[in-house]
């Protein structure tokens, strides 16, 4: 995988939690950004299988009201179909997140805070 595509995925993880996560566009922006067969460890959580799985897991967490907004991605890298990123939340928390990418989407991805 060459440098343009890392880009590429490091732009979709953007989207993903700026217009996806921020407006909880679940099954929009952020259902594109996920295989339908995604598997997802959100630490703490158990793992799921399937973006349906991952949307309804994501939902639970925030409950009823709107996701804290993810306010930037202060660092950020990514080496052949991995990307890590840090996501700092408008309250000052942060959350890691590393992702296996296939044809531009999350095919595998760890979290850890949130």
């Amino acid at each position: 995988m060459n440098e343009d595509q890392v880009e590429a995925n490091l732009e979709g993880m953007d989207n993903l939690d700026f217009k996806g996560w921020n407006a909880a566009d679940w099954e929009g922006v952020f259902a594109h950004y996920h295989t339908d067969d995604v598997v997802v460890d959100f630490h703490g959580q158990p793992v799921t299988h399937g973006i349906e799985e991952h949307i309804d897991a994501m939902k639970a967490h925030v409950g009823d009201g709107s996701p804290t907004q993810i306010a930037l991605h202060p660092i950020k890298f990514g080496s052949g179909e991995w990307t890590c990123v840090v996501g700092e939340f408008a309250n000052g928390d942060r959350m890691v997140t590393v992702a296996r990418w296939r044809d531009g989407a999350i095919c595998e991805e760890y979290i850890w805070g949130g």
